[in-house]
């Protein structure tokens, strides 16, 4: 976590960098001048979609026989999925601007094998999607500096609550009769938090109803998702299902419509 939260300052302090850079173009005729935005202020709405790409951790389930059978690890992966979320915020004209949004991460398929020494099960099927709400804080640093750029980058913080719901799942061992062994889903809510970086676009000049877009990267991490215990043959009930962290880093492009501006 540390080594991403290192990444995103460096992104942060080179988007700013840049930003300045093209906020203080002398002349329209400068390459890099992208002009001077609308003042915006007060209530925006936010909408955005984009692609999620999850990177699950601590995969594992104890079995019916644990503590005598030992606790089973899963290197388990996922295939990205698409994101979508919708917001309102407000915006205070100083670099900092904050949002409710709702968004959703779509169903990622989750398998992968045994990390533990000996012949145990794998994941062979299972999947997870992810509903959260989250309170995001975005910070603007040329904003705050007075830069009126139409480009503007930003950073963003977020914590809220998950509901992550895994689907049914399925381990597979030919040690074992039977061999494979489906188990119900189940719904898990846990703490989220996020952290990003991005750059806004102001689309329309001064003086016309701005219109902003938003390219953004944030790393999410949606606490932790469990499966269900009912199996769909015989009376084996795991003492912990299939459990694992849910995270993902998302790439997203939005439009953000202020509601007030100069």
């Amino acid at each position: 976590m540390m080594y991403r939260i290192r990444v995103l300052s460096g992104l942060v302090a080179a988007l700013t960098l840049v930003g300045s850079g093209m906020s203080n173009a002398k002349t329209p005729a400068d390459a890099l001048s992208f002009g001077t935005a609308s003042v915006t202020y007060g209530p925006y709405l936010r909408a955005e979609a984009g692609l999620a790409f999850p990177n699950f951790a601590d995969g594992h389930w104890l079995p019916t026989g644990y503590p005598i059978d030992p606790r089973v690890d899963f290197d388990l992966s996922g295939k990205r999925s698409g994101f979508a979320a919708i917001a309102v915020g407000y915006d205070w004209m100083n670099g900092f601007r904050g949002d409710i949004a709702l968004l959703n991460v779509g169903r990622s398929d989750v398998t992968g094998p045994h990390t533990t020494l000996g012949p145990h099960a794998d994941i062979t099927s299972a999947s997870v999607d992810t509903t959260a709400i989250m309170a995001n804080l975005f910070y603007s640093p040329l904003e705050q500096l007075g830069r009126n750029s139409r480009l503007q980058p930003f950073f963003v913080v977020g914590i809220g609550l998950a509901n992550n719901r895994v689907g049914d799942w399925t381990r597979t061992n030919t040690a074992t009769t039977p061999v494979t062994r489906t188990y119900s889903g189940a719904t898990h809510s846990d703490l989220a938090l996020s952290l990003g970086v991005g750059m806004s676009y102001q689309l329309t000049p001064p003086g016309k109803y701005p219109v902003i877009l938003e390219l953004a990267y944030r790393y999410y991490r949606f606490g932790t998702a469990k499966g269900g215990s009912t199996a769909d043959k015989g009376l084996s009930v795991p003492v912990e299902p299939l459990t694992f962290r849910n995270n993902a880093g998302i790439v997203s492009v939005g439009l953000r419509i202020p509601l007030n501006h100069l």
